[in-house]
């Protein structure tokens, strides 16, 4: 079994059964973090722009932008990961917003979210990648495919319908 198996082999939830060994990742940061995502869930990626605040909104949801006449939901990544939130820190110059298409939930979603820097388009073998690690505590790493390796850097593979399935992570 390859390292992406959580992951849909193409957007549209299809998997092949003669799967690729290697899969192209596109790998940004979040604070001082390195994530990967399946380039198969990127739409496109954006430079920073306001974001429209909506009232009595959940915590996640930091707004809505307009992506080519369409409104599309911003989501705080970060909290959504447990680290310091979108409101933590200003956006740089460097701050791209990243719109993604997936299926979570047995629906199809268009939701974008902040990274404070993105990297490359990368391929990632199953050698490069080692599963969740196992330490003696109960933590959820349900939403991880793994772990990259490029060295001795590693970064985190996020799969993202794992992520947005709302019974597995809510929306607090």
């Amino acid at each position: 079994m390859s390292f992406a198996a959580g992951y849909d082999h193409d957007a549209s939830g299809s998997d092949a059964p003669d799967e690729e060994i290697a899969r192209e990742i596109l790998t940004f940061r979040l604070g001082s973090e390195t994530f990967g995502i399946r380039v198969a869930h990127v739409r496109e990626v954006l430079d920073y722009k306001p974001i429209a605040r909506i009232s009595n909104a959940p915590s996640m949801l930091i707004g809505m932008i307009d992506v080519r006449g369409t409104g599309v939901p911003v989501v705080d990544l970060k909290s959504k990961l447990r680290m310091r939130g979108f409101d933590d820190g200003e956006p740089t110059g460097d701050s791209r917003i990243i719109v993604l298409d997936f299926e979570a939930d047995g629906v199809r979603r268009t939701v974008a979210v902040i990274a404070d820097t993105v990297h490359e388009v990368t391929e990632f073998a199953e050698e490069d990648v080692e599963p969740a690690p196992e330490f003696g505590e109960t933590w959820n790493s349900s939403f991880m495919t793994g772990l990259g390796r490029r060295g001795e850097t590693f970064l985190t593979l996020l799969d993202l319908p794992r992520l947005f399935e709302a019974e597995r992570f809510e929306f607090a």
